[in-house]
């Protein structure tokens, strides 16, 4: 830090503000020096109480400056983060995870379990949002009590240094409260950055095994510590492989790992098959626009050109920074790429708010000169977060536009609708979720048809409690029905209607009984016979009719489908095998020629057919002749 100290001709003028200000004098001590007393003043200054009051103000301040604790800090960021928790509205994802809290397991459909611990810390005995957020708030601040030991435990000027640089980051002031996978994930990247540093130091087993322990951390935290542990190793790769301690570590952190990929391996995988298949769009030059623009945002603007002098001016000094510097390209390049398969998230890149603080702070401790316009840059944006902060926990009376996140409003408005039935949306396990957590429990479901993403719903099966009793079907705006009502839940558009002996109809599973050709041409006519078989009797002319679909999903996300009627039966007991259609399958004339999957599901009257009730069938299609 350039401390301009007061010097006794001018000593009545310095203000607060002045102590930041670059000046050629540099103070290298490692507090900030005392302010001269009021005896050591000139003559023309002494005598005045305003001017004693003022060096004593002065001096209380700098030494305030200089001895601050640690502790205080966490602390304050502690009750910040605690605060903002209780009173900011939730996103809909963080009431996924409170489900997933709900029945803790060793994985989830979208994500390793950390999430679902750290939620289910406070989950049952504290209210409401802090419930939620409670373990996410303890650790943040544990990943700021991380990044303290990882840089030397920092005091006086440089601690205020660490503090600036970790409060500018919009990352971690965002996941400093919000329930998501990034909370453990940027925790676990502070711990794995603190033992991989430690172990490059003294590469012993003891610290090894710790490390290997990070690293089991990082996987059970979010997929995406994978990355973090393959661009980290890379540039020390040749030294690493040398040294039993790694080989302890990266063979102790997979076998930690195990209890998760056997869960995988007992539910097909469906984690894996979602993020290796689930997400491969047509490219479009927005995605790669988008995500370039994301991360100009999301690691503070203001900090940008210090970012820039630390990769260009700052060479790394020892293996760590290297490192550090493998990890920040390698992660935003990684990501870069992954646009060519469709659209990222600002936040996959978050973890990066680490390594980036580190390695500024570092440059700036070599560059002395940078550290007055460099901490002004961080309370500037750190005061700009803190009004954004501000802004989402005001009360919506307050704000001249639409609350964010407010879903309290529709759910108390729909839960008095309902009356007690359980209500099941169409394709939004977020509605879905968010309806139990702000009505106090109320039972809600989501059905995933082919227009949707599947989701940790559709391997739970609470839904079967449901079967036979009467409902609210919460259908999507396109839902072709009668007798439906228009709803809004904040920015969905919804349509009601109640229904009587309801169906649960995804577990059935269809099979075709004879093999499907590897060739269909659009005006050929397939004869076909498929059975069905459900764990739950089910009545396909209920309240709410189900009929069966041919579905044909292409490379790039089209989707055809179309009935297949009469049926064979009507009624189906549970646990029996039974014909459901004989008869021809023709294609539609506006089926697109190329490559395409086909299978077969149920749908509800006016819907989609439902996802996952057949296997897929690789076709080709050939236009006709």
């Amino acid at each position: 830090m350039n401390i301009l100290v007061p010097n006794e001709t001018d000593f009545d003028t310095v203000s607060l503000v002045r102590l930041y200000r670059p000046s050629p004098g540099i103070v290298r001590a490692e507090d900030f020096g005392a302010c001269p007393s009021p005896a050591q003043a000139p003559k023309h200054q002494q005598g005045g109480r305003g001017r004693t009051h003022q060096l004593g103000y002065l001096r209380g301040m700098q030494a305030f400056l200089r001895d601050v604790r640690p502790l205080w800090l966490l602390l304050a960021w502690l009750l910040l983060n605690l605060i903002q928790a209780a009173f900011t509205p939730l996103d809909p994802d963080e009431t996924y995870y409170w489900m997933y809290a709900g029945d803790l397991a060793w994985g989830y459909f979208d994500h390793p379990p950390a999430v679902a611990v750290l939620v289910a810390l406070g989950r049952d005995w504290l209210p409401g949002a802090l419930g939620l957020r409670f373990g996410h708030v303890l650790a943040s601040a544990a990943t700021f009590a991380t990044v303290y030991y990882l840089l030397d435990r920092p005091r006086g000027r440089d601690l205020w240094l660490m503090a600036g640089l970790l409060f500018a980051q919009p990352m971690l002031q965002v996941y400093g409260f919000i329930a998501t996978p990034d909370g453990p994930l940027l925790l676990f990247t502070a711990l794995y950055l603190l033992a991989y540093r430690r172990f490059m130091d003294d590469p012993s087993l003891a610290r090894g095994a710790v490390w290997g322990l990070t690293m089991a951390g990082l996987m059970y935290s979010k997929y995406h510590g994978a990355i973090v542990i393959l661009f980290s190793v890379l540039p020390n790769l040749g030294f690493l492989l040398r040294q039993p301690g790694a080989w302890l570590a990266a063979l102790g952190g997979a076998s930690l790992f195990l209890p998760h990929l056997y869960w995988q391996y007992a539910h097909d995988y469906p984690s894996f098959r979602y993020h290796l298949s689930g997400r491969d769009d047509p490219y479009r030059f927005s995605f790669t626009l988008q995500y370039v623009a994301n991360q100009l945002l999301i690691f503070s603007p203001l900090l940008l050109y210090h970012y820039w002098k630390t990769f260009r001016e700052d060479h790394g000094r020892d293996a760590f920074e290297r490192a550090c510097r493998w990890l920040v390209v390698g992660f935003l390049l990684f990501f870069l790429y992954t646009t060519s398969k469709g659209r990222t998230e600002a936040q996959w890149t978050a973890a990066l708010a680490l390594p980036l603080v580190y390695l500024t702070y570092r440059a700036a401790r070599r560059f002395p000169d940078w550290w007055s316009g460099l901490l002004r840059l961080c309370l500037a944006t750190g005061l700009l977060l803190v009004v954004a902060r501000l802004l989402l926990m005001a009360p919506r009376e307050w704000l001249p536009f639409e609350k964010p996140f407010d879903h309290a409003p529709w759910v108390e408005e729909l839960s008095r609708r309902a009356d007690g039935l359980p209500v099941i949306f169409e394709n939004s396990y977020r509605l879905a979720s968010l309806y139990e957590f702000y009505s106090g429990g109320q039972p809600a479901w989501t059905i995933t048809d082919v227009d949707y993403r599947p989701n940790q719903y559709d391997l739970w099966g609470r839904d079967s409690s449901y079967h036979g009793d009467s409902v609210l079907i919460a259908g999507q705006k396109n839902w072709n029905w009668y007798a439906t009502q228009p709803f809004r839940a904040q920015k969905s558009e919804l349509l009601l209607r109640p229904v009587a002996n309801y169906q649960v109809a995804r577990l059935a599973r269809l099979r075709t009984l004879e093999p499907l050709p590897e060739q269909l041409s659009v005006r050929d006519s397939l004869a076909i016979t498929l059975s069905i078989q459900s764990p739950l009797p089910l009545e396909l002319t209920a309240d709410w009719p189900i009929s069966l679909f041919a579905i044909l999903i292409y490379p790039d996300d089209q989707r055809r489908y179309w009935p297949l009627e009469p049926l064979a039966t009507d009624a189906l007991p549970a646990g029996t095998e039974r014909t459901l259609y004989s008869g021809p399958l023709a294609l539609p004339e506006d089926a697109p020629a190329g490559e395409a999957r086909l299978g077969f599901g149920l749908a509800y009257r006016g819907m989609p057919p439902l996802r996952r009730q057949s296997d897929w069938q690789e076709i080709r299609i050939v236009a006709a002749e």
